[in-house]
């Protein structure tokens, strides 16, 4: 992938995962295990309908597009724990991973399995 292909991809997900995991994010922000791994299950079909480019470049380039995907939830997680008026008890969790549901036969044959 190339750099515009990667800040497309990381974009729309950053914006997507913010308007419609938000509150997944809350409670992983708000969870006291700072080292743990935090999935946000994120379905495959509405993603793509927000952009099909994104189900293109996942579909060409998997383990690219996964590793742009947490980089952009981080991002999402931060601008969401910046924005709390109070942050009691919540605090940046840095495994945070991306975790693609419902994908249909044609992707899963070219895809690999999410980490």
């Amino acid at each position: 992938m190339n750099s515009e292909q990667v800040t497309l991809v990381g974009q729309v997900f950053e914006s997507y995962v913010s308007e419609y995991h938000k509150n997944d994010i809350l409670l992983i922000l708000k969870e006291s295990d700072e080292d743990a791994h935090y999935p946000v299950v994120v379905n495959a079909m509405t993603l793509f309908e927000t952009n099909m480019e994104i189900g293109e470049y996942f579909n060409a380039f998997p383990n690219e597009v996964l590793t742009v995907f947490d980089s952009a939830l981080r991002r999402s997680a931060l601008t969401i724990l910046q924005s709390l008026s109070q942050p009691e008890g919540a605090s940046m969790k840095q495994n945070l991973h991306a975790r693609i549901s419902a994908l249909c036969c044609p992707l899963i044959r070219h895809s690999v399995f999410i980490k």
